[in-house]
């Protein structure tokens, strides 16, 4: 079972939405919840996920725990691949401080889970000899028919299930993976319902 380990962020002032670029780098679309092979495209539905390793990847239902197997490389909708680097995940998503945040894994079996403040740190800064895998996350509301960017609080707040029911309704945590060398190994998408349901399939509890 997952246990948490959390690491509390600095909360900093609130940025302007426009102050990085454009709008589709700053934010997240509904395009954005589509996956690409050469054969196919997955789009991730709500209270579903989606996670790809090189040339495999899986889409699975939260209902029932049911999932599908791809025996193929994948892309995210904005050309983000397996092997390209954090730089091309910031230019592509406008990954920036306050908004990132790192989600760390440790235990012989990476069986902890700890979130760290994101300033700008090449992924294999953060392999120190303690945390055995690295993601770097990003999370998005829905909010009147609108995605909203998430703090890295609010990220962790509901990665942990330590924010209110009624704080949130629709969500899309974002996460991709990075070796040691700073090279995109996966990346996955959560999207999901902020509820009870959620909190019962993390299982932090257990």
């Amino acid at each position: 079972m997952k246990k948490a380990v959390a690491v509390l962020l600095t909360c900093v002032a609130m940025l302007g939405l426009t102050a990085c670029g454009g709008q589709k780098k700053e934010g997240w679309a509904d395009a954005d919840l589509d996956f690409k092979s050469a054969s196919e495209t997955v789009t991730v539905k709500k209270d579903h996920a989606f996670i790809t390793y090189n040339d495999v990847a899986y889409y699975t239902d939260y209902s029932d725990g049911s999932y599908e197997e791809y025996s193929e490389a994948f892309a995210t909708n904005r050309g983000l691949e397996i092997g390209m680097t954090v730089e091309d995940y910031a230019k592509l998503y406008s990954v920036k401080p306050g908004y990132a945040v790192w989600e760390l894994y440790s235990g012989s079996n990476n069986e902890y889970t700890s979130f760290a403040e994101y300033t700008n740190q090449d992924p294999s800064e953060m392999y120190d000899g303690t945390y055995g895998n690295v993601w770097l996350d990003l999370g998005f509301a829905k909010e009147d028919g609108k995605w909203r960017v998430l703090r890295d609080y609010e990220v962790q707040n509901v990665w942990f299930c330590d924010a209110d029911f009624d704080d949130f309704d629709e969500v899309v945590v974002f996460a991709v993976n990075f070796d040691k060398w700073g090279e995109i190994q996966g990346f996955s998408i959560e999207h999901f319902t902020y509820d009870e349901a959620w909190d019962t399939w993390q299982g932090w509890a257990d």
